[in-house]
């Protein structure tokens, strides 16, 4: 018995889940979709029934995990929906805007005994998974410095996409678009919770409030990690936009997410992996979709033996944490300590 997957929210994500949960997957299937201006095309690309609303979407039989490809300002009350539906949900990212409502829906979660995960792909991807096992492993000795650099030339067709909603920072700031990758795979690899952040952020160009950052956090253990994104760089541009470099005392690491993982000795770099190359604005590049279906498959495995995914309601709570953290230092110009509040994720 495969486990049926309602899509909610039908764009360029939508058909990326769409996509991984009918053709990708093992132990999935597409049960239905429902809202947004594309719905409609995409249950007749992939012959599966049209749900008028949500609630119906709920309603649901078949249907036995959501998830949740919406604009992030609907994720709270959606999560807390299918939960008290008794569906799981799995909730793309940012999670959500505060700590708070990161609260709300794990609590909800908790209360219904359902599943809910948080996208994460990159955990399940090539390159970063090398780059967390060289550190296992103790090849850098003790982690000590990090530094992680998201620079763009420009934002990509937002009309052509529809994400035209991605330039309204009340639905989603521009740090915590990027961010909420850059810094739940910063956590998983130093495997440390912040304890401070500060940072600065401007548009220079005026197209997306807040379109370059620079924050600084600091680590429980006194690890530091320097985090730069912009999408105003000039052609040529850097490379990739999620890059990292892992200082330790006995070596460093460079993970290009979408490149190479390289490993420092005493006489030079050496690669230790090479990320197979995709298009990430292709929505069935079947390269792309691996680290995706990866996660619905676990997703799906923790709902058979009854555990927290591996990406997990509090895993995204604590980064939800982190982007709420700089967010308030970019509007105070000062220092935020974490944690914020009250948590229901063990630091």
């Amino acid at each position: 018995m495969t486990i049926g997957v309602g899509v909610l929210g039908t764009g360029f994500m939508g058909h990326t889940w769409g996509e991984v949960a009918q053709r990708h997957a093992s132990g999935t299937h597409l049960a239905a979709v429902a809202g947004g201006r594309r719905a409609a095309q995409l249950a007749s690309d992939y012959d599966v029934p049209l749900s008028p609303s949500f609630e119906a979407l709920l309603a649901r039989g078949d249907v036995d995990l959501v998830v949740l490809a919406t604009p992030p300002d609907g994720h709270r009350d959606q999560a807390i929906a299918a939960a008290r539906a008794g569906k799981h949900v799995l909730v793309e990212k940012p999670m959500t805007a505060t700590v708070a409502e990161a609260a709300e829906m794990v609590d909800a979660a908790d209360a219904a005994a359902i599943r809910l995960g948080v996208v994460s792909q990159h955990r399940f991807r090539g390159a970063p998974v090398s780059a967390k096992r060289a550190i296992q492993a103790g090849r850098l000795g003790r982690l000590r410095m990090a530094r992680i650099t998201g620079g763009e030339v420009g934002w990509w067709d937002m009309d052509s996409r529809g994400d035209m909603w991605k330039k309204d920072p009340k639905i989603q700031t521009a740090y915590a678009s990027w961010a909420a990758h850059a810094c739940d795979l910063l956590r998983w690899m130093l495997g440390r919770q912040a304890v401070r952040a500060f940072g600065q952020a401007v548009s220079y160009s005026g197209f997306v409030p807040n379109e370059s950052a620079m924050v600084t956090y600091t680590f429980e253990d006194g690890t530091m990690a320097d985090v730069w994104m912009t999408y105003e760089l000039p052609a040529p541009g850097l490379g990739s936009g999620l890059q990292y470099l892992l200082v330790g005392s006995e070596a460093m690491l460079t993970l290009d997410v979408y490149g190479q993982v390289q490993l420092s000795s005493a006489a030079g770099w050496e690669v230790i992996f090479e990320q197979e190359p995709f298009d990430p604005l292709d929505a069935v590049d079947p390269k792309r979709l691996q680290a995706y279906a990866r996660q619905l498959e676990d997703v799906v495995a923790a709902i058979q033996a009854r555990r927290d995914p591996l990406v997990s309601g509090r895993e995204g709570l604590l980064t939800t944490e982190m982007l709420e953290a700089a967010e308030r230092s970019f509007a105070s110009g000062e220092a935020v300590d974490l944690p914020l509040g009250a948590s229901t994720a063990p630091r």
